[in-house]
């Protein structure tokens, strides 16, 4: 959490990708959680090139059409960060009061961050520790470049908006799926599949073990439909999730479609094998997929087979009181992946 508001209420939970802004908002009862708003809209590819945002006033305009569409008047938003612009790095410290961390991070972040220190945010976290021993502490450290959480920042301006809590993505994650599944020993790898890149991050009861971002994506198939079919971005991205393709269609694709997710795949265990080898006690025991890519059909047992592990679609939504007068189940669970982050983003509350 790099800056919050401290009153105790709710947020909107804005999830913004390379080629989706994801909006979800959710009613924080005594007792259960319930689904309020949910939606997606998409941004032109102009909009965010490389992970880097070019057209903020572009990307505002459908944000801000997209809460209107929602009817949604809440304000306040929790958003996250990712790419290259984020650090995150697991690093061990002497034992010492977390007032005094705070003010020594900077010194210790140095050793571990490729930025100017000044250019960036940073933020940490004391971790548990599996271990007995108390002159040491794991602290997860993260920190953001000032130029991108402001190119976010001024988004969130021009759809008059207003940014309480900037959060990771591969947190708000972790944050969807412990929301929903018990934490265990053995670790899980969370995976996000999105346009522009994937995000892998391994978690287990004593929190996050191991987070990389893989600069690849859904966006590198869809060009390829683009290309092969002479066709609209737009046409090929429903193409490739299976939408309105023709028999022939799906044989001149199959090819190309291998050979991606192949590509994926091979990049996902590669970094997989890397942890295991360093860390065998934290190998994943599955995957639980999530991202706009996840709903490629046959895409899960395509990774299953490569990295040989489980593989699972991440619904979201499968612990939330759902009203049937107002969502429809079926649709939620078919986009729920698509949604994940931005469902961990509106569980954050303030004061929390």
């Amino acid at each position: 959490m790099l800056f919050s508001s401290t009153d105790k209420e709710k947020y909107i939970g804005v999830d913004i990708g390379s080629q989706t802004v994801k909006v979800c908002q959710l009613i924080h009862g005594r007792k259960e959680i319930s689904l309020k708003s949910v939606g997606l809209a998409n941004l032109p590819s102009s909009a965010i090139v490389n992970g880097v945002i070019k057209e903020p006033r572009l990307i505002a305009d459908n944000l801000q059409s997209l809460l209107s569409h929602l009817q949604i008047k809440t304000k306040e938003i929790v958003f996250a960060i990712s790419g290259y612009s984020v650090i995150i790095k697991k690093i061990i410290l002497p034992f010492i009061p977390e007032r005094e961390l705070a003010q020594s991070i900077e010194y210790e972040a140095q050793q571990h961050i490729p930025f100017d220190i000044k250019e960036v945010n940073l933020d940490f976290q004391i971790l548990n520790s599996v271990k007995s021993e108390t002159d040491s502490m794991p602290v997860l450290l993260v920190a953001v470049k000032k130029e991108t959480l402001n190119a976010y920042l001024e988004i969130f301006e021009l759809s008059g908006l207003q940014a309480s809590i900037a959060d990771v993505a591969a947190f708000a994650l972790a944050n969807a799926y412990e929301f929903n599944y018990p934490l265990e020993s053995t670790p899980v790898a969370l995976v996000n599949l999105g346009a522009g890149q994937i995000t892998l991050h391994v978690i287990n009861q004593n929190g996050p073990v191991f987070t990389r971002d893989i600069f690849l994506g859904g966006r590198q198939l869809t060009e390829q439909i683009k290309s092969l079919l002479n066709i609209s971005f737009e046409e090929a991205e429903k193409i490739k999730l299976g939408k309105d393709r023709t028999p022939e269609q799906l044989d001149r694709i199959g090819p190309p479609f291998l050979s991606v997710v192949q590509t994926w795949t091979e990049e996902i265990k590669q970094v997989l094998d890397v942890l295991t080898a360093s860390d065998p006690d934290n190998k994943p025991a599955k995957i639980i997929l999530s991202g706009g890519t996840s709903l490629m059909p046959g895409l899960p047992q395509l990774l299953s087979k490569g990295v040989q592990m489980p593989v699972e679609l991440f619904n979201p939504f499968s612990q939330v009181r759902i009203d049937p007068e107002i969502f429809d189940q079926a649709y939620l669970q078919s986009l729920g992946p698509q949604l994940a982050i931005a469902f961990g983003l509106a569980l954050r509350q303030k004061g929390k």
